[in-house]
């Protein structure tokens, strides 16, 4: 079978190994699609990351091989799985803090999400396989994993019916916080860098959008009878859109730092945001229920979630998509066998 490895800063090696088998209680998932992720493209070109690195876990599969003791899934069905699993028994997991799990960051699939075959563990199968319903497209259902880590960061941010949030960044993970948004009842104001993206959001049911370059705070007060939105979710993270947010979230109100990448630096005059109550919240990966959560939103609400995928590579023309996610010229990019 055929896979890929990051072996070294910027390069990603087209390897070839024998397929596996499945051990008890393991699966073997025949890949059709994996979605690329920013932390695929950081793995890679990113020097904080040391190599070797796995990549891939926006999977979409066919089973191709159960092990013994395995009797909720059968060869032949579709199913969509992620890479990491937390012991639910932990003192983290009974915190609420599953991905802080130290056997969380230890678990991955093999050899990755890139692979013609993918083995899954007990602990997958038990925890983070899911079945894709038979309406559910393959470029539909590739977006558990990261629709996951969406209903992770609002299960983490204090927001109710009527609130006004504002997202900055609307790539495929701003989009992917749209429907969600809406259907909790949330009025959504959009910021990026790109008017098509504005436009396609506004389609998509945003209340107001505007560029960066516009004065987005005041945009948000205007929406929010003078007060400021509720929550400002920054899926682009750095010292402008920090210091943009601040001033768009109204007193008592909370920023969701969601995007990001190693090394980035952020000054805060820490007085103002102290006696404006400013929460400043961090939300990293998905959870289990967060996956099942995921499949169910995508299996009973038509949005079309596959709009958002702009290009599709082999598995031999991978680095091309990892290069445009890289330079940040892609909505979404996904990886087939073939």
């Amino acid at each position: 079978m055929k896979y890929l490895l990051c072996t070294a800063d910027a390069t990603v090696t087209y390897c070839e190994s024998e397929p596996p088998h499945a051990a008890a209680g393991e699966i073997i998932a025949r890949l059709t699609a994996c979605g690329v992720c920013g932390t695929d493209a950081l793995k890679i070109y990113h020097p904080g990351y040391a190599k070797p690195q796995k990549l891939g876990h926006e999977c979409v599969g066919v089973v191709a091989e159960v092990g013994e003791g395995v009797t909720h899934f059968r060869v032949g069905q579709r199913i969509a799985f992620a890479h990491h699993v937390p012991d639910p028994t932990s003192h983290y997991s009974l915190h609420g803090s599953e991905t802080m799990d130290p056997q969380f960051k230890r678990t991955n699939i093999e050899p990755g999400g890139f692979s013609e075959f993918i083995r899954l563990s007990p602990l997958h199968v038990q925890h983070t396989v899911i079945s894709i319903p038979d309406h559910v497209p393959d470029l539909r259902a590739v977006f558990m994993e990261p629709l996951a880590c969406c209903l992770r960061a609002l299960d983490r941010a204090p927001l109710s019916a009527g609130d006004t949030c504002l997202v900055v960044g609307i790539g495929a993970i701003g989009f992917l916080f749209l429907p969600l948004l809406h259907e909790a009842g949330v009025h959504v104001i959009t910021c990026d860098i790109r008017a098509e993206r504005l436009e396609l959001a506004q389609r998509w049911g945003a209340l107001a959008s505007a560029l960066a370059s516009d004065d987005v705070p005041a945009l948000c007060r205007a929406h929010t009878e003078g007060r400021g939105v509720d929550l400002v979710i920054l899926t682009a993270l750095n010292q402008t859109t920090f210091e943009m947010a601040l001033r768009a979230v109204r007193d008592g109100g909370t920023l969701m730092l969601f995007g990001g990448k190693p090394g980035t630096q952020l000054t805060l005059d820490f007085w103002p945001t102290f006696l404006r109550e400013i929460n400043i919240l961090t939300s990293y990966s998905a959870t289990p229920a967060g996956l099942r959560h995921a499949m169910e939103f995508i299996a009973t609400h038509d949005y079309p979630f596959e709009q958002l995928v702009s290009h599709i590579f082999p598995l031999s023309e991978a680095t091309q998509g990892f290069e445009l996610v890289h330079q940040g010229r892609a909505s979404k990019v996904v990886i087939t066998p073939n």
